[in-house]
């Protein structure tokens, strides 16, 4: 299966993060994740494969499958990039609300991977920031958050940790809770407290926490006095 299937303003895409160069194996792979994401596709929008590579510099990729057929793929390279460099331009645009072009968002939203170390330390900084992030077309939005999803997923080791992370830039919380309660029924002493704790230090509000888990302000307050 893909990595992560996007649907964007003008087309649909197929994101797959390699640390492995791609040959003719992965050629054959992307084109049948294409060819079958096409066919159960529910618009009209082309279907690409872009590959996010740590491995090899970036190119374009043409696989001839047949006589007169050539699937073609763009690979991106994460290895030469500057991680400082990309923070200190966008983060700042993002505390004072001014525009971002697409390119510095998509770049930002890769940070975890290109710095290559800390990699969960610059996950939670890069959710957090991106979720703060206004001044972006939705579609734009959406791929920085699919791109996250992608590193969340495949980087953050804690099953539980991860899935919060994941519902997070899906805009969904109701785990939460889950998490906490069960903390709490393994003997974690921190347990509900330390979960939304976390999330207010992340920037989210009390009253979003409270709008997504169906917990009133009063519980949570009851919670954080304990």
């Amino acid at each position: 299966m893909p990595d992560i299937i996007l649907e964007l303003d003008f087309e649909n895409m197929i994101l797959e993060l390699q640390s492995t160069p791609v040959n003719e194996e992965f050629s054959k792979r992307g084109l049948t994740y294409v060819a079958v994401a096409n066919r159960e596709k529910d618009n009209d929008k082309e279907m690409t494969l872009i590959v996010l590579s740590t491995a090899e510099k970036s190119k374009i990729v043409k696989y001839k499958f047949s006589k007169d057929s050539v699937f073609t793929y763009h690979v991106i390279s994460l290895k030469d990039l500057d991680a400082e460099e990309i923070i200190n331009t966008v983060e700042p645009k993002i505390q004072k609300g001014l525009k971002i072009e697409a390119k510095e968002l998509v770049l930002y939203a890769l940070i975890p991977i290109i710095v290559d170390t800390d990699i969960e330390k610059y996950i939670k900084r890069v959710v957090h920031n991106l979720l703060q992030v206004r001044n972006a077309t939705d579609s734009i939005k959406n791929l920085t958050y699919g791109i996250e999803w992608l590193i969340v997923d495949k980087f953050v080791e804690e099953k539980e940790y991860r899935q919060i992370l994941c519902d997070k830039l899906g805009d969904r919380m109701s785990l939460i809770y889950e998490y906490g309660e069960r903390k709490e029924k393994n003997g974690m002493k921190q347990g509900m407290k330390e979960i939304i704790v976390s999330f207010l230090n992340a920037g989210t509000s009390l009253n979003e926490i409270s709008q997504k888990t169906g917990k009133s302000i009063k519980e949570l307050e009851k919670i954080l006095n304990s």
